[in-house]
């Protein structure tokens, strides 16, 4: 692949990452403020956020998902800025954002029986994050062979 799409698929992955930041972020500061968004998901939000799925023991998950997407951000950066080869890090720390998204998906969906708005945005940010680092990889392959 060539430099150019690389640094491009590299800056969607940034991009991507940031707007996933600004929404954890929103969601773990109205998670300590102890406010329920404003939802236009027929009081979904309420439902998701107060429930027990929304701590991971004494954690809010919005506050894993704020972590998850810093982690991304960070790796990004360094293989662009830095020139670093973590290209395996990175897709494995997609992969992992990418199923736990699964899963919060199925609780919302299997078991909580209503929806987050932002927790949608959430796990659709992860899936276009995974999609970007599988075109990625995809790329590097054909460089390679």
């Amino acid at each position: 692949m060539q430099h150019l799409a690389k640094v491009k698929l590299l800056l969607s992955a940034l991009f991507l990452a940031f707007l996933g930041f600004l929404d954890a972020s929103y969601l773990t500061i109205v998670h300590y403020k102890r406010l329920i968004p404003p939802c236009s998901l027929h009081m979904g939000c309420e439902k998701v956020l107060t429930s027990n799925f929304a701590m991971v023991g004494p954690i809010p998950v919005a506050l894993l998902g704020v972590i998850f997407y810093v982690a991304v951000l960070l790796i990004c950066l360094l293989m662009i800025i830095e020139g670093l080869k973590l290209e395996k890090l990175l897709h494995l720390a997609i992969w992992i954002g990418f199923l736990f998204s699964i899963v919060l998906f199925l609780i919302q969906f299997l078991i909580l029986k209503s929806f987050c708005q932002y927790c949608l945005l959430s796990e659709v940010i992860s899936t276009g994050l995974l999609v970007v680092s599988v075109l990625k990889i995809k790329g590097d392959k054909k460089v390679e062979a």
